[in-house]
């Protein structure tokens, strides 16, 4: 592979990691979490038969979830379907944020690579613990809603549902810190440490030890 094809493969590699960073941040405007409200009372806002739905942005801070349509109970009848917001959400907004600008400003490749993968996996930890924790909530309050018994053979946790927008994210955030993780350690196995790969575009090429008299 001639240098200018490798220069170009390395921009590309580099332009992966904020994308997949910045893709697990968009996805947060996606569904995380809904709740069917088949059970008896209906959910919230949502009268039986309609859907709570409860967007990553809704858990970070707090947002109103968005109701079918159709479906929504009379003023007078409408609980709270708002949940506080979940901290751990927040902070992986941050995470993301702070591994864009790492990808961005940080030129050499081990350092790099070594901590946006250790970034992207504390977050997709922390946005796993976070939709555990939600799911919790969302079932104690669906439980002090129900106005009957629940069909039989259902439990709570059957009219509460994960979404795409969370498995995607956490996806996203698994893939960039593996992708780190690999090159990092490829790079930690390099003769010195060093590889053309470890300096920025444009960069000096590193230069080889004198030999020794």
């Amino acid at each position: 592979m001639a240098d200018g094809e490798r220069r170009s493969v390395r921009r590309f590699s580099r332009l992966l990691s904020p994308a997949g960073l910045v893709l697990a941040g968009l996805l947060f405007l996606a569904p995380f979490l809904t709740v069917s409200c088949d059970a008896p009372g209906g959910y919230g806002r949502a009268a039986p038969g309609g859907t709570t739905t409860y967007t990553g942005w809704d858990l970070a801070t707090g947002g109103t979830p968005d109701v079918t349509a159709d479906k929504l109970l009379p003023p007078e009848q409408r609980r709270s379907d708002v949940l506080a917001p979940q901290p751990l959400a927040g902070t992986v907004l941050v995470l993301l944020v702070i591994g864009v600008l790492v990808t961005i400003g940080v030129g050499r490749a081990r350092t790099r690579r070594g901590v946006v993968a250790a970034l992207a996996a504390i977050a997709a930890l922390f946005l796993l613990v976070n939709q555990a924790t939600v799911r919790v909530l969302v079932e104690e309050r669906l439980r002090e809603q129900l106005t009957g018994p629940l069909p039989d053979g259902k439990q709570i946790g059957d009219f509460v549902h994960d979404q795409g927008g969370f498995g995607f994210a956490l996806l996203a955030l698994v893939l960039v810190g593996l992708g780190n993780l690999a090159g990092w350690v490829r790079l930690l196995r390099a003769p010195g440490g060093v590889t053309a790969e470890s300096s920025a575009p444009g960069d000096p090429a590193p230069t080889a030890p004198l030999p020794e008299a």
